[in-house]
Parts: C-alpha cells; structure tokens; sequence
C-alpha cells in the first residue's frame, strides 16, 4: 500500500502543508548520519526529500569545518541561494528583480554553523537560521520558528547534560545505518577544529547501543551497521565501559551481518580491541587508522601522543590478530613548517604500513586551532608538490595490493549500478571497503543490496573488476 502525504499537520499554532526540502551534506559519516536524523524530525512536519533545490520549501546546508575543500563548496552553493530569495547578486540601477513564486527558507547548520552561525547570518540576507551541532534534534522547533515570521537566528548551545542518550533514525530504505556511540573529542590535536566544532567526549551507554542496533536489524531490516564517533575508541571510558566489550556484545545480535566503526586514534587501541579483531565474527576485516604523519617531530607539533614505532606496532598485531585486516589511514602533507626529511618520513612510512588506501589533504589552517597561531615558511606550492608525492607513493603501493585480489572470491553488498564505458555494471563493497564492479547475469538481473559472491578478475589501485560467482539474496541468514 503506497504512502500518502496528509494535507497538513497541525504543529504548535501552525499548519504545516505538504512541503519539499532539499538538503546538502558535506563531510564524514557523522554529518550524514546527523543528515538523516534532520530529515526523520522533518517528516513528521509534513516535509519529503527532493532532490531538485528549486523545488524545495526549506534549503538546508549540513556543513563542515575540517576540510578546506568541503568549506569552499558550501560558501559557493550558498551564495548561489539568492535567487531562491530573489536577491540580487549585485545592485544595478533601474533593474527590478522578479519576487520569488514561493516563500523558501534556507538553513545552515552542522560544523561551520557551530562556530560562525552568527557571522554568516550577517553576511548571506538568503540565510534565515543557522544551528550547531548539539542541537539537531531540535531542528522541528527552529523550522517552527522560520515559518512562524521569525529570522536571523542562531541556535548554537551545547548539550550540558551528564547523560548522552539517543535512538538512531532511519530515513534511507537501505540495509546500512550509521549508529552513533560517542560525540566530541578530548585529544585536542593542533591543527583540528572538531572539539570546537563537536564539543567535549560523551558516550551513550552500551546497552542502549546493543538495544539500538537489535532494533534496527530486527524492526528496520539493517544487516550492516558502522558505529560512529570523532574519536570512537574512546567510547565507554566514563561508564567503565569500552569499544573492545560493545563489539563484541553486538556480534551476538542474529541477523547483523557486518560490523564497521570509524574513526579511529591510535593511542586508544587497546589490546582488548586487537583481541575483538581476532574472535568478533561479524567485525569487518577493514580498519581506518588515521596516522597523519610518518614523523615523530611532526606528530609531536600536531599533538598526536604516540609515535611512528608505536603505530607499526598496532599495524603489526592487528595483523597478527587478523590477518585479512585491511589498514586505511589520513596523512596531512605540510603541516607547519615540515622539513623535507619529516616529508620523506612520511614516504618511508608508507612503505612500511602498507595501506590498502589513504585520504590525503594539503594541511589546511582552520581559525582558533593551535597549528594556525604557528609561524610557517611553507608555501602553497610545496604542500601542493609533497602532497602529490604522497599519493603517487601511495597509489604504487595500492596497485600492487590490489593484483594480490585477482583470483581470490569476496563476498559483497551491492549499493548500487551504473554505466562503465557503456557497460551495465553493479557496484558493492567488500568487508575490507574495497569497491567492486560487476557485470549481470542478464540485462534485467537486479542485485539492489543483495549479497553476493564475485571473483576479482583485474584491479588497479583505485577499484577492482569482478565476475559474478553467485548471488545470495537481500538476507544471509
């Protein structure tokens, strides 16, 4: 039976009609995760998604503060908002500039919003309210306010409370939910804005995650979960509780297939952890372990606590513990006056981690960190030159990773299909996070978050190629 939409919903003194919104999110899995939580509070006010923005009621932009890439595209597709509005880009003489046909409101929120939500009402007239991280699950009553006549206003406050306790929403029809155990971060590294942005570490409690997360398989079909939190390692230590005992009371829920956290810091694995690598059934063979840096005076400067020894040494019993672990990580090319030989320690790290995959960024200053008060002699151009030496070297090492994936068979979740050079192909990934493309039986074959079985038959360092070996179906069980 199809769903209808009411013809309105009465909140508060308001009626709220049928009405689009179009949200924009940028950054990590948390802001996604906070995205979707934004949309189930929404539809309950009467909004559906749509993907087309000039269709939209209510614009809402879910920011980033920690990558600069991310930072400029939501500036410029905000300033592109004003004809929502009606507002000119520029005032020339004697030109009217038509009213908009609608009334639409454009929101800002998420990490830039947190820290500068005041400032870019200010400066954007098309913006009418911009709220923080801590407060998205009061997004209802903001829109209430927007609709009510109410503009330019902040909602920024943070959560005071001892206790942090949420139920993860699920607006996406997807076996995949992200589950957030822990918010904020204590480690205060140099060059990161997130404890700014993110506020102070808070975990929720194991048993209400374990009772969360049977919820979802049991009620809403998920078969995948990745647990989410800035420093998600550091989950439990207020209640006496940890990461290592959460895993492993989640890999008894009948049902859940596969099991991902993210992210990680080295100075929080512990050897309890290492042990869920080696007994948790349902742990995905793949861990992100960001390092940063291949140098111990760099990793100094960034406020890191550990060592470049002392993160092999993680590598080296992770490995041991499992030895089909994959190891991704995040490097920082020039940071703050990086000499050329830290820059070549970086190099010979990678040479000695081996990592199936890397993110790496130009070091970028973000406003009111530690690494931006630094003096630095470094100029553009050579963050450019040494960043583009990390990923050549990093690419070299992926290549020849992935030919040791020919031949072998891998079990994978297909997301979704697309064209290749014209070629009808699905795409899923492996528990290691490896993609893998592969042609259908017949034209017709529909794999949509199937489980399925693919031989690798070629790979480059970016992706592999596979033959479909057998289909198992949306369920395993």
């Amino acid at each position: 039976m199809q769903e209808t939409t009411p013809a309105t919903v009465k909140v508060g003194e308001l009626e709220f009609p049928p009405r689009k919104v179009w949200m924009k999110t940028y950054g990590c899995q948390m802001n996604y995760h906070d995205s979707e939580r934004i949309m189930s509070h929404l539809s309950g006010m009467n909004f559906t998604k749509t993907e087309e923005q000039n269709d939209a009621d209510l614009v809402i932009f879910n920011t980033c503060a920690v990558r600069d890439l991310a930072n400029q595209k939501f500036y410029s597709h905000l300033g592109e908002t004003q004809k929502l509005k009606g507002i000119p880009k520029r005032h020339v003489p004697g030109v009217v500039v038509p009213a908009p046909a609608k009334k639409v409101i454009v929101a800002a929120g998420g990490c830039i919003a947190q820290t500068e939500g005041k400032e870019l009402l200010s400066k954007y007239k098309q913006l009418d309210f911009a709220f923080g991280t801590d407060v998205i699950d009061n997004i209802g009553e903001m829109v209430y306010r927007a609709y009510a006549g109410e503009t330019k206003f902040a909602v920024t406050s943070w959560d005071r409370s001892e206790n942090y306790s949420i139920e993860t929403k699920i607006t996406q029809g997807t076996p995949q939910a992200f589950v957030n155990i822990i918010k904020g971060c204590d480690k205060f590294c140099s060059y990161c804005i997130v404890p700014f942005t993110r506020g102070r570490e808070k975990s929720r409690r194991l048993a209400e995650v374990v009772k969360d997360v049977r919820r979802l398989v049991e009620y809403s079909g998920i078969q995948e979960v990745m647990l989410l939190g800035q420093n998600v390692n550091s989950f439990g230590k207020d209640n006496s509780e940890s990461l290592g005992q959460l895993i492993m009371e989640l890999d008894q829920i009948n049902g859940l297939n596969l099991l991902r956290y993210t992210t990680s810091h080295p100075y929080d694995v512990t050897d309890e952890l290492v042990e869920a690598h080696r007994v948790a059934k349902k742990l995905a063979n793949n861990l992100h372990l960001p390092v940063q840096s291949g140098s111990n005076t760099v990793l100094q400067r960034m406020l890191r606590e550990y060592t470049v020894d002392h993160y092999l040494s993680l590598l080296e019993k992770m490995r041991k513990a499992n030895p089909n672990i994959v190891i991704t990580s995040d490097i920082i090319a020039g940071f703050p006056n990086e000499t050329e030989e830290e820059h070549k320690d970086t190099l010979k790290l990678l040479d000695l981690a081996q990592f199936d995959n890397i993110y790496a960024y130009a070091y970028s200053s973000r406003k009111g960190t530690k690494s931006a008060r630094m003096s630095d002699v470094l100029t553009d151009d050579i963050r450019g030159r040494r960043l583009r030496e990390v990923m050549d070297k990093q690419l070299t090492i992926q290549a020849a990773i992935r030919n040791g994936m020919i031949g072998k068979t891998y079990r994978v979740l297909v997301e979704e299909k697309g064209l290749s050079k014209g070629v009808t192909k699905w795409t899923g990934r492996t528990s290691c996070m490896r993609l893998v493309h592969f042609e259908p039986q017949t034209p017709e074959s529909d794999y949509q978050w199937h489980w399925v079985d693919v031989e690798i038959t070629s790979a480059t360092a970016l992706s592999t190629q596979g033959k479909l070996i057998r289909d198992l179906g949306k369920n395993l069980q």
